[in-house]
């Protein structure tokens, strides 16, 4: 098997061996503890953030499937010290390679922990909700004509970006809202809007705007959590809202985000 150290598998093993065995797979874990944890310049942290739907599983995947057979060539070191009790207890290196194991051991539940504290790719995901319904996009579009949407802070679209956990709720009329959350707290963000303009001749045609709006922050309770799009939708009429900031590159960058976060959710 690829990534397998010899003498793991069955085969006897030196008393020597089985110490560096142990104290090489130690190594190994710790290294992919730092991978898992994002920390280094290596970081491999699984992240909904940066990565879409499949990225995210596949990533997470390929961890799991490494910490598993970790946890075969620990637990087959295991046998050979056993093996070592049972035939040569009083062999010098017995209690180096317990320690070596229990050191090895510490890393590993160490890693099985961080690891257990990532949110696993959904295994089933839902429908995209879309709704006729233009309350939100009447809103955004009333606030836009009447310059009373407040401008949100500077940092809003960093804020976007760089929230803890981001979800597509649905597309109401031509408006696409998220909820992210950040910390205990949330908000929501709609991105996009559509207004209807009537020319000089009295034409009526629809214009699409690429903009986005934040809506204050509200604490991220299991009730929210467990709000349907419909409920959510409800939610957000009744916040403030407030313009982000976003043009150029800037856009750019949420946009991308946005369609990662959509990825989350089987469009049909």
């Amino acid at each position: 098997m690829p990534g397998t150290m010899p003498g793991t598998q069955g085969q006897v093993m030196g008393d020597s061996e089985i110490i560096g065995t142990l104290k090489a797979l130690r190594s190994e874990m710790f290294d992919l503890l730092s991978q898992v944890a994002g920390k280094g310049a290596a970081a491999g942290r699984p992240s909904r953030r940066t990565m879409d739907y499949e990225a995210y599983r596949r990533t997470f995947e390929a961890y799991s499937a490494k910490i598993d057979d970790c946890y075969r060539r620990l637990a087959a070191c295991y046998a050979q010290i056993d093996r070592v009790y049972r035939t040569n207890p009083n062999s010098p290196l017995y209690k180096p390679m317990t320690q070596a194991y229990l050191d090895a051991k510490a890393v590993f539940d160490n890693l099985k922990s961080t690891f257990n504290a990532i949110e696993p790719p959904d295994t089933l995901r839902t429908e995209a909700v879309a709704v006729a319904d233009r309350r939100l996009n009447e809103r955004i579009a009333t606030s836009a004509r009447t310059s009373s949407l407040p401008p949100a802070p500077a940092e809003a679209a960093k804020d976007i970006i760089e929230s803890d956990d981001s979800r597509f709720i649905g597309n109401f009329d031509s408006v696409e809202m998220f909820l992210l959350v950040k910390g205990d707290m949330a908000c929501y963000v709609m991105f996009g809007w559509k207004e209807v303009t009537t020319d000089d001749t009295g034409k009526s045609s629809e214009q699409f705007h690429l903009s986005v709006v934040r809506s204050e922050m509200f604490p991220f309770t299991p009730a929210v959590r467990a709000l349907s799009p419909a409920q959510h939708l409800e939610n957000a009429l009744k916040l403030k809202i407030a313009a982000v900031d976003a043009q150029g590159e800037v856009l750019s960058d949420l946009s991308e985000f946005f369609a990662r976060t959509k990825s989350y959710t089987r469009v049909n």
